[in-house]
């Protein structure tokens, strides 16, 4: 058994949607999270920059005991996996090619659609995932940065989901698609208004799942699994702890009592 955290991160609280899925599919292990909200959003900057906000984030958890990270962040999945996969010796996972597999086996009409950030969808990564998968299958991409600052909120205008919604899914909608992947980790806090706006022919893919059960696969590989009755989270951001901790709370289900400050020496994260 090992006892160890695992370490997760994401460009605000978005990522918790992971979070959320290891404390309920794996309740006797304890997290690291990190929420980069001081550099905020990822999904507009230049993938250089995100790379190194990747790997020093990775460090960062590493240097805190970490035994395995998760990119909960498509964005940094696309800009940092392979670096960080490169540059560390825990296990890495990303939040793609999870997100991918679940696309694939749930396709009926062989057309996907893929929402998610400007960076994420300029990337190709999930087109490239899917492909690799099953070549024949046709993969549509939609950039919906607006998701991202709503969420953030914490408890987002219904109203003002919706008509952002309608107008960023229409053009994969237009395409035929059965299945869309919520190419970012903000978004499954909206699946149940994304769900009215596409309707129930289309299905609604959630990275997160597919990524928890690789964790679960990995831990139990190599017989890492932890054993603690009451495991204890730890939250770190770079933004406001008490905005994190009350919109986190909200987002995660469950109280979260206290979020440490992170002032990273360089903020461009080299």
């Amino acid at each position: 058994m090992n006892n160890s955290p695992i370490g997760v991160f994401d460009s605000g609280v978005g990522g918790l949607t992971v979070a959320r899925e290891l404390m309920r599919r794996l309740p006797r292990e304890k997290l690291l999270y990190v929420a980069d909200t001081g550099r905020l959003p990822y999904g507009t900057r230049p993938a250089a920059e995100v790379e190194a906000f990747t790997l020093q984030i990775i460090r960062f958890l590493q240097e805190k005991g970490a035994k395995l990270a998760v990119i909960a962040c498509n964005t940094a999945t696309a800009a940092g996996l392979e670096a960080a996969r490169r540059a560390f010796t825990i296990p890495i996972l990303g939040v793609i090619e999870p997100g991918a597999r679940l696309a694939a086996g749930k396709t009926r009409n062989g057309k996907i659609g893929v929402t998610a950030t400007p960076g994420t969808i300029a990337s190709g990564a999930y087109v490239r995932a899917i492909k690799k998968i099953n070549p024949a299958l046709e993969v549509y991409g939609e950039p919906c940065p607006e998701f991202v600052p709503l969420v953030e909120k914490g408890v987002p205008d219904v109203g003002e989901v919706r008509r952002t919604a309608e107008k960023c899914l229409h053009p994969l909608l237009e395409k035929g698609i059965d299945t869309l992947v919520l190419g970012c980790t903000h978004f499954p806090f909206l699946a149940d208004i994304i769900q009215k706006v596409v309707g129930e022919g289309v299905a609604l893919v959630d990275p997160a799942v597919g990524t928890v059960a690789q964790v679960e696969e990995i831990l139990r590989q190599r017989e890492m699994e932890a054993a603690l009755d009451r495991p204890e989270h730890r939250f770190y951001t770079s933004g406001d702890p008490e905005t994190f901790k009350t919109v986190g709370s909200i987002l995660l289900g469950r109280p979260i009592e206290q979020v440490e400050k992170i002032i990273w020496q360089d903020q461009k994260g080299r």
